[in-house]
This record gives C-alpha cells, sequence and structure tokens, in this order.
C-alpha cells in the first residue's frame, strides 16, 4: 500500500501536466483529423460566401462585385420562399414521423421479449441498405412500372395528391417514405441504446411514483433519455435534408419539387448560375449552425473539470425514503391485470411482425423483383414470383461493371473508414485528455462540420478538382468523403473519452508509458465505439448519391450506390437492375447486421456512461 500510493500521486500529476502545460501533444493529435476536414469544408464555403457576392455565371470562379445583389434577387422571388416552404415542412414532418416510429420500434426492441435478436437485426437493415437502392425501391413500390393489382389505386391516388399538394407530390412521398424506413431505423438504435443505459434503480423507482405506464413513460423514462433523443432528432433532420436535397439525382431527374437544395442543385449545376447558386447555399449556414447549437446545449457532456451534477441520476434508494403504500388489490383487479398482460402480450407480437414487415419488404420485393420472370408481369402481381427465373442473377454475377464497382466501394469504404476513423480517435482523444485550450470549442465546430449541407461543397471542389486532377478519381471520392466520417465521428471519440474513468489509464501507466497504456487499454476499451463510429460512416457514404454522381463519371471509379439506383434504371433490364441491387447490398447489409448490437454498446459507452 506505501508504494501504490505514491506511485498514484506521481500519475496523478502527470495527468494535471498532460491536461494544462502540455497542450502542445493535445494539438497535433488534433490536426489530421481538422486538417482533412476543414481542408475540405472552410475554402468551399468562403468560395461560396465569396462567390454570391459576384455575378459568376457558368461556372466562372471570378466576377463583377455585385455586394447583397443575389441576396435581394432571391428573398424577392416567391419560387424562393415557396421552395423554403417545402423544404421546412417536409424535413420537419418527416423528421417527427421518423422520431415517432424509431421511438415505438426502440420502446418495443427495449421490451424483453423471444425472437428480439432477430427483430433488431430487421430494424438494422434499412441504415445499412444504401439509399439509392431505397428510392428505387420505394419509388416503384408506390408507383408500379408494371401493371399490378394495385396500380389503378395508385394511378387514382397520385393524381389525388398531386391535385391536393401539385404536381410531384407522389413522387415526393416516395422519397419521404423511404427517409422514414431509412431514418427510423437509425433513430429506434439510437434510443434503445439511451433506454439501455438507464439504471434500473430509476426505472423501479420511477414505476412506484407513477400511476400509469403513459405516465411513467412521459415522466420518468423519456426524460432519462433526453440526450440520446436530441442527438437522435438531430441526425434525423440531417438525413433527411440529405436525401430532400439530392432527391433530383437520387430520381434521375423525375422530382423536380422546388427545394432549397434542388434550386441551388438546378441553377449552379445545371443551369451554370453560379452566384445564385452560391447565395442560395449560404442562406441554409445560418439554419445548420442554429442546429447545431440548441442540439449541443441538450447533448454535451460536460469537462471532467466541472463537478457531476446529480439532478436526475442520484436518487435516494427507495428504501431510504418512505415509499407510496400500494392499495391492496380489490377482487377482480388481479384478474384484470393478467387479462392486460396477454393482451399486451398479443400486441407485442403483433407489434413485432408490423416492424419485421416495414423493415424487411422492400428488400424482398427487390429479391422477388429479381427473380421474377417476364411472363408473369401480366399477372398482376407482384409480391411473388410463381416460376423464379435465376438468369437475372447469374448475369448481375458474370457482369464485370457490377464487379468493378463493387471493387471501387470496396476501396472506397475500405480506406475512407481506415483513414477516417484513426484521425477522428487520435482528435477524440487529444481534445479530450489532453484538454489543448479551445478544446470543447474545437470539438463544437467539429459537430457542427457533420451539419453543413453537401451542395455547399459541390461547386468549389468540382473547382478545385479539377484544377488539380481529382475529378473522377478514386482519391477524390475518398477525400470527400472524409468529411462525411470525420467530424461525427471524432465527436463521438471526443464524447467518450470525456467519460471514460482517468483512473483506468493512471494504473495503466504503472506497468508502462503513456503510449503503451492507450495501445493495450485504452483502444481495447474503444472497440464498441469504434464499430459504432464505422457503421455510422457506412450509412452516411452510402446515403450519398451527389459527390459520388459529380466527381465519377467512369465505371472505373464508380461505386456501387451511385451506379446502381433509380438513376440507373431501365426497364428493359428490370430483373437484371433488381438483381445487381440485391447482390451489391447483402454483402453490406449481413455486415452491419452481424454488428448492430456493438452499435447500440457503443453509443452507449460513448454518450451515456459515466455522465
Amino acid at each position: 500500500m506505501s508504494v501504490v500510493q505514491p506511485a498514484l500521486r506521481i500519475t496523478s500529476r502527470r495527468t494535471r501536466r498532460l491536461g494544462g502545460g502540455r497542450w502542445l501533444p493535445g494539438y497535433l493529435l488534433c490536426a489530421p483529423a481538422f486538417l482533412a476536414v476543414l481542408g475540405l469544408m472552410v475554402y468551399p464555403l468562403v468560395f461560396d460566401l465569396r462567390l454570391s457576392l459576384t455575378d459568376a455565371s457558368q461556372f466562372e470562379v471570378e466576377g463583377r462585385f455585385v455586394g447583397l445583389d443575389n441576396y435581394a434577387r432571391i428573398f424577392a422571388d416567391p419560387t424562393y420562399w415557396a421552395a423554403a416552404r417545402n423544404t421546412v415542412v417536409l424535413v420537419l414532418v418527416v423528421a417527427a414521423v421518423e422520431m415517432a416510429v424509431g421511438l415505438l420500434t426502440a420502446l418495443l426492441l427495449w421490451w424483453r421479449f423471444w425472437g428480439r435478436s432477430l427483430v433488431f437485426l430487421a430494424v438494422f437493415v434499412p441504415w445499412a441498405f444504401p439509399s439509392s437502392f431505397s428510392a428505387y425501391a420505394w419509388y416503384w413500390l408506390l408507383l408500379p412500372p408494371f401493371h399490378s393489382f394495385y396500380t389503378e389505386q395508385a394511378i387514382q391516388a397520385k393524381f389525388w395528391l398531386d391535385g391536393l399538394l401539385g404536381a410531384g407530390a407522389w413522387q415526393v412521398l416516395s422519397i419521404a417514405v423511404m427517409n422514414v424506413w431509412r431514418g427510423s431505423s437509425i433513430i429506434a438504435v439510437f434510443l434503445l441504446a439511451g433506454f439501455n443505459a438507464i439504471p434500473d434503480e430509476l426505472l423501479d423507482y420511477g414505476r412506484m411514483e407513477t400511476s400509469s405506464r403513459w405516465r411513467y413513460l412521459w415522466r420518468v423514462v423519456l426524460p432519462l433519455n433526453r440526450r440520446i433523443a436530441v442527438l437522435a432528432l438531430m441526425v434525423a433532420l440531417a438525413i433527411t435534408y440529405l436525401d430532400f436535397v439530392s432527391m433530383y439525382a437520387e430520381s434521375g431527374g423525375r422530382i423536380v419539387v422546388p427545394m432549397i437544395g434542388t434550386m441551388a442543385y438546378l441553377d449552379g449545376i445545371m443551369g451554370g448560375r453560379t452566384a445564385h447558386a452560391a447565395a442560395l447555399i449560404v442562406t441554409q449556414l445560418p439554419v445548420a449552425l442554429a442546429l447545431t447549437w440548441i442540439g449541443l446545449r441538450f447533448i454535451e457532456r460536460e469537462p471532467p473539470s466541472t463537478p457531476p451534477r446529480d439532478a436526475g441520476w442520484a436518487v435516494e434508494s427507495p428504501s431510504a425514503r418512505s415509499t407510496p403504500r400500494r392499495a391492496p388489490l380489490r377482487a377482480g383487479r388481479g384478474a384484470r391485470r393478467r387479462l392486460g398482460r396477454r393482451l399486451a402480450a398479443a400486441g407485442g407480437v403483433v407489434a413485432a411482425l408490423a416492424v419485421l414487415v416495414f423493415h424487411l419488404f422492400p428488400v424482398y420485393y427487390t429479391g422477388v423483383q429479381a427473380v421474377r420472370p417476364l411472363n408473369e408481369f401480366a399477372q398482376g402481381q407482384i409480391f411473388w414470383a410463381y416460376h423464379p427465373d435465376l438468369s437475372g442473377l447469374r448475369d448481375a454475377v458474370q457482369d464485370p461493371v457490377l464487379w468493378q464497382w463493387g471493387v471501387n466501394t470496396l476501396i472506397v469504404f475500405g480506406l475512407v473508414l481506415l483513414a477516417g476513423l484513426t484521425v477522428s480517435l487520435l482528435a477524440g482523444y487529444g481534445l479530450a485528455r489532453l484538454r489543448p485550450p479551445g478544446a470543447r470549442w474545437l470539438a463544437r465546430l467539429m459537430f457542427f462540420c457533420y451539419f453543413v449541407p453537401q451542395v455547399a461543397l459541390i461547386l468549389p471542389l468540382f473547382q478545385v478538382y479539377n484544377a488539380l486532377g481529382l475529378d473522377d478519381t478514386l482519391l477524390g471520392i475518398v477525400l470527400v468523403y472524409l468529411t462525411l466520417v470525420i467530424p461525427f465521428a471524432t465527436w463521438l471519440f471526443y464524447s467518450y473519452f470525456l467519460g471514460l474513468d482517468r483512473e483506468i489509464e493512471e494504473h495503466a501507466w504503472l506497468d508502462g508509458s503513456p503510449f503503451q497504456a492507450f495501445v493495450r487499454v485504452v483502444l481495447p476499451m474503444s472497440w464498441p465505439v469504434i464499430i459504432a463510429a464505422a457503421l455510422f460512416g457506412v450509412g452516411m457514404m452510402g446515403s450519398d448519391i451527389l459527390y459520388a454522381g459529380l466527381f465519377s463519371l467512369t465505371n472505373d471509379t464508380r461505386t456501387l450506390p451511385a451506379g446502381l439506383g433509380i438513376t440507373a434504371i431501365d426497364l428493359d433490364e428490370w430483373a437484371n437492375v433488381n438483381a445487381a441491387i440485391l447482390l451489391s447490398s447483402l454483402p453490406i447489409v449481413l455486415a452491419c447486421a452481424a454488428l448492430g448490437r456493438y452499435y447500440v454498446q457503443g453509443l452507449r459507452a460513448a454518450l451515456l456512461e459515466g455522465s
């Protein structure tokens, strides 16, 4: 004991030095991540701001200075306000539906029942399924390209909705449903991680203090899960906005409903009104900044130097205070409770089956279309193949272009995850453990970068890539995809290391150097968080269609999500396209589903444990 205590005092002094005087190593660990992200974001944002003050057009980088004229024209244009209204209403409504569906799904998964693991795997499938594939399935599910038993009803519903909300509303509905399908999946996983982290004693006490299950949910469970619920809502808003911005590209130009992102894309890329498009982009940045600031007020961890607040977590033991006396059960009340439990169990089974069908049906639909022979299309039944034809699958397996896209996807995703997670881990550790001056604001800056609209980077990076020869190269795709992975991963690691007990490292320092302690102790403990960050990154890269569609121009650099999707639809090769989508998505879906439970563990460790 006399030997250990002085050693601990020495390591605690070393910890204080690392957190205070030795700030340079913290900045050095952060440098690669910030150079990668800010190097690809700061210039484009400054470029957009400068270009918005000129009259540049036709992809020119210079123009005559016109001040705020572009903004004046935008704010005086009724089309802009219609697009802004569409953007706000669609994003908020769809995100709210995603939250509701995700919450109900998370509550179902939180309830322990036989087969829960299978339902969880099904829930995780939509996040792993690339959004371009998802859009393909839902687009044609709602508007069948061939005769089916519900084609007439779908056309009537389309005309009704278009007449009510305007032309293109039915196509927008397909993107909205796809968003709910994918977004509610990741929200359910986030919320499930929060529910699993609530201490049992708080739940037990909450049950005694509340008179109904609704009050228990509203006053106990949800408040204790507020931080992760707010983060899930922010992610839902970001993903929803991302999909609506890219729906013009995802639909191959079929959906032209006014949205701010669509207007910027059409004006800047298709129409050559670069200055006007840059002004449209700049008007979106204050919204992203406000969303980040409001969200951080709810989800940000306090630095270790701040004493932990006990409110909301530290409560007296139920046995240490007077507990409410329960009224004795009246005659017949026990029978009613047993009946209620049986009805709840039956309802849970129905809900579990509904969740399975909802999350797996688009994949099933794609599989059926891949093996459905042409002579069955006249029967009107599109959800079953009576005489499966495997020729489409054989053609997909033998297609060299598909193999090229698959190799490109493996290279791009692999390099982005390897490089992105490495620099993110180092940056999160350096900010949280070494705590250089401004560490908290640097973490906030990185978190804000996650919400910067993709369309803000397209035009400037197009100019840079064209000058440096990075367009239509795998390196160019890898670099731009780092902006999808590093910001959120860095903030996740920063939050994790803030909550990780320092004494773990201090004890490890007794047997080795800080580097050895990091490699042998800290890094193995961080694997669930690393897996969580990796799976989130895979989902974000799978959600992209703008970057890959613009910067990969040939089959030599195209990835599977960019090559297969609505833009690749050819109804003459219906089975082949569906077969290619099915075969391309299965490896990603199976790998992500197998690691899904580590995703929950990683989110719990990074966002809740140690709080």
